[in-house]
């Protein structure tokens, strides 16, 4: 397909203080309104028309931390082709399997730590800072309580893909789901991760969860513990917030289960809930998958062991 990743991170980095005005017209031309959103939105610096911008990026850029960072993704990431082409083939699949399906335009940029991975309607955007190495100095100095250490362990080079990919389907490629049940909210996550190992078939399982290599053996060998708690606490059918957000959301660890156990658990069962309907079913299509709108029909092949 030949995707390029923009370096809109880079082509602020590299500007003199008394080029940033064109510079940022330049970047305004190339990257279009997602150079706004990223301005506004994502730096919250000041808004694009706003005469104070030029001194905001100035400031930002030349700042001792995020020019340290840049350096850094730089050294690191340098010009990003490896991850330009497993980007590349994992959306040519992703085009194969819907061929109505948008290809998003991934542009790398730095946002001071405020986003790592940013899908529009049509950008895919991509915090570089974030993937430049859980042990680099850069990460030793990010306050452990707005970034605690599980956080800082996934800020590695080969979790850019898998964390970008895995963005851009969860946002283009889930129904709207307030309201529902736990086993809605597991379904609807688990056919994202299946289709995530369809499109990124070399990377590793841990990597698309953002797991460590401990817990998703953890999960493997407890996966029957795991599904009894969730059934035996009648939580399968609840609709509570809480309920949900015990399985779903990121944590150290997921809440009633050990500290071995990762956070956000409920996107594996339901990865293994999905897996195991298509296993039952090969000749269903993604398409059709996705179209499945009662998650009871994937729930009946679902037999932990």
């Amino acid at each position: 397909m030949g995707l390029r990743i923009g370096r809109l991170d880079q082509d602020l980095f590299s500007a003199s203080s008394d080029s940033m005005a064109a510079v940022s017209r330049k970047a305004y031309a190339t990257y279009g309104e997602f150079y706004r959103i990223y301005i506004e939105e994502i730096l919250q610096g000041a808004p694009l028309e706003d005469p104070r911008l030029t001194m905001v990026l100035d400031r930002f850029v030349h700042d001792p931390d995020w020019s340290l960072a840049q350096e850094a993704v730089d050294s690191v990431l340098g010009d990003m082709a490896i991850q330009e082409q497993d980007l590349d083939l994992a959306f040519g699949r992703l085009h194969v399997l819907f061929p109505d399906s948008l290809i998003p335009r991934p542009i790398a940029f730095n946002s001071g730590y405020n986003y790592g991975i940013f899908p529009t309607d049509s950008v895919l955007g991509i915090g570089v800072e974030w993937f430049i190495g859980k042990d680099h100095p850069v990460i030793g100095y990010l306050a452990p309580e707005a970034f605690p250490q599980y956080v800082k362990d996934r800020m590695v080079p080969e979790m850019m893909v898998p964390s970008a990919v895995k963005g851009w389907l969860l946002v283009h490629y889930t129904r709207d789901i307030r309201g529902a049940d736990v086993l809605t909210n597991l379904v609807e996550t688990g056919k994202v991760m299946v289709l995530l190992d369809a499109l990124l078939p070399d990377t590793e399982p841990y990597l698309k969860f953002a797991f460590s290599q401990a817990q998703l053996g953890w999960c493997e060998a407890n996966e029957l513990l795991i599904w009894k708690d969730i059934v035996g606490k009648d939580q399968l059918y609840s609709k509570k917030a809480g309920d949900i957000g015990r399985l779903m959301n990121d944590g150290p660890f997921t809440n009633g289960f050990p500290r071995e156990s990762p956070g956000h658990i409920g996107e594996w069962v339901g990865y293994r809930m999905v897996r195991a309907y298509m296993q039952d079913n090969p000749r269903i299509t993604f398409a059709q998958l996705f179209a499945l709108d009662d998650p009871r029909i994937i729930l009946k092949s679902y037999k932990p062991r």
